[in-house]
């Protein structure tokens, strides 16, 4: 659906510029932006980090910072002005615009159960409303969102929903005030590409039945692809080019946008390969490191979780596998990658491996060296053999600590392990890695995405393993970025003759890194084969299930 000229926007943005009054002085960060929503429409709001698409999504919603000052523009829903500092009070937030936000666990109080989560929600827009029918509306909400079971699961925690359920949950939220217009800054960018495809219907479904209309903020063109009805593309705090989808993606007029699109991952499902063989839980395929040598293989590794706290049903003290009898080989000097699922098991058997976390049963074998997984890493020697480059760098890198002293770290470390060689330098791992070595005295929180996640590479790299463990590495950043930590990655395990296991849910950016891949489905390998097989030739229902929630638009 398209915006009717004939019809008044719901919403208009026109020439809203925005600064931020830093010590260093007032920094714009929004210039003179402006577009229209209208009702029952999709709008996508598109670019990389710094962009200023959240900043604009937080103006609408009324939830700046005292530190940021409009410098020219309006806001406007349905004619009538409306403060992006928040001046309009709960008239319109809450009521008329609602948000939903990235990182549903953090949206959600984990002492309430969900379903009083909505019900609050209900009772503060309308405190008229009696409280059993301020129920009843939050267990019709949860229904709609697609909550299996809701009046039951009305007085569960978030804690005992998955991601995406948690993420319908928020969605439950933000409508539960009736909203004419929700906010929805990256929605889905933490999740599976088979839950993100069914929170992506769930909103096109809103919209379609109730008349609502989203701002979706992204960076993912995949996401954009599916439900939007426009596109605005921001760069540097300004609207380089805004346009019906269809326009955007097939005939975008800025050099920008072009560079954006050609910078998504394509997945390629045309057979460049047979010869190996991805059936099941069978023998893996006889080409999957074919004139290799196997520098890790784990065997029959398992492990199992006991849920903490008091609970009053003793069945529910019952282990849950995490990893049930879990085997794999990695040939030396390759890229191989692990696919699943939240909850699959992927991350955990990457944390055994790189002697993070213990294993009750199994064996980890490295370069003809067997080591105890029941032990903690630092005892059976794991942590000295493998590194781990983590899914947020913001979250794995010390705070306290400048990029230098965070390098020169990692340097001693490497250094203790092999003693006769050179010592590394970290200058020059910057230069390789495209970082400005006037970064070296910078902290963290001074530095971009994609800058803290090449330190984490380098930290990685500097310690001189024989194995790298890359957790969902490229899964928070923007598309052009992540084109530039995968050749970084290859260009890394090729010439420091590294072997690396890649964690994803991607399986575009795996195609591109691995030549063999493995795909787990609760706690155990399903498929596993080389690249080209299992993409163009397995028939395992659950990979092509994986393949088909793919955007068909990124797909060829």
């Amino acid at each position: 659906m398209t915006c009717e000229t004939a019809t008044p926007p719901l919403l208009q943005v026109r020439n809203l510029s925005l600064r931020h009054l830093s010590a260093s002085g007032p920094i714009t960060i929004l210039q003179n932006v402006s577009f229209e929503l209208g009702r029952g429409e999709i709008v996508g709001i598109i670019g990389e980090s710094g962009a200023g698409k959240s900043t604009l999504g937080n103006a609408v919603l009324g939830l700046l910072a005292p530190e940021f000052q409009r410098t020219s523009g309006s806001i406007e829903l349905d004619g009538r002005p409306i403060d992006p500092m928040g001046g309009d009070g709960d008239a319109i937030w809450g009521r008329r615009i609602s948000a939903i936000f990235q990182d549903h666990t953090a949206s959600l109080d984990p002492l309430m159960s969900v379903g009083a989560q909505v019900q609050e929600t209900i009772l503060a827009i309308d405190a008229s409303v009696p409280r059993q029918e301020a129920r009843a509306r939050a267990v019709a909400l949860l229904a709609r969102v697609g909550i299996p079971q809701p009046e039951r699961r009305y007085g569960n925690y978030p804690h005992q929903f998955s991601g995406g359920q948690r993420q319908r949950a928020v969605i439950a939220i933000a409508l539960a005030g009736s909203p004419d217009i929700i906010i929805a800054d990256e929605p889905t960018s933490a999740l599976d590409a088979t839950v993100q495809k069914q929170i992506l219907k769930l909103l096109r479904t809103l919209v379609d039945d109730t008349g609502i209309s989203i701002v979706l903020v992204t960076h993912d063109m995949g996401v954009v692809s599916e439900i939007t009805d426009r596109v605005l593309v921001m760069r540097k705090g300004r609207v380089v080019e805004q346009d019906r989808t269809a326009v955007i993606l097939d005939a975008p007029a800025n050099n920008y946008t072009r560079s954006l699109l050609a910078a998504v991952p394509r997945l390629r499902l045309s057979a460049t390969a047979g010869k190996g063989q991805a059936n099941g839980n069978a023998s893996i395929s006889t080409n999957v490191g074919e004139g290799n040598t196997m520098l890790l293989v784990a065997k029959s590794v398992s492990k199992t979780f006991v849920r903490q706290g008091f609970v009053w049903n003793s069945s529910r003290n019952k282990a849950i596998f995490a990893l049930r009898d879990v085997s794999i080989k990695l040939p030396r000097g390759t890229i191989t990658g692990i696919v699943g699922e939240s909850g699959s098991g992927k991350t955990t058997l990457g944390r055994i491996i790189a002697g993070l976390d213990r294993a009750p049963a199994g064996s980890v074998t490295i370069d003809g060296t067997q080591f105890d997984v029941s032990k903690n890493g630092r005892r059976s020697g794991l942590l000295s053999r493998v590194q781990m480059i983590f899914q947020d760098p913001a979250v794995s890198l010390n705070p306290r600590m400048s990029v230098g002293e965070t390098l020169r770290e990692s340097i001693r470390f490497g250094a203790s392990l092999h003693p006769k060689e050179g010592p590394a330098d970290a200058a020059t791992m910057m230069d390789r890695l495209g970082l400005a070595r006037s970064l070296i005295d910078r902290h963290p929180h001074q530095l971009s995405g994609g800058q803290k996640q090449r330190i984490c590479i380098a930290r990685a790299l500097l310690a001189k393993p024989q194995i790298i463990i890359a957790d969902e590495p490229t899964s928070a950043l923007d598309v052009s970025v992540q084109a530039e930590i995968i050749q970084l990655l290859k260009d890394s395990i090729t010439t420091q003759h590294m072997t690396m296991v890649f964690i994803s849910h991607d399986l575009a950016v795996v195609q591109q890194l691995c030549s063999s891949l493995y795909i787990f489905k609760d706690g155990q390998v399903e498929d596993f084969g080389s690249s080209d097989f299992v993409f163009s030739q397995s028939k395992n229902p659950y990979t092509r299930a994986l393949i088909d929630a793919r955007p068909s638009r990124f797909t060829c």
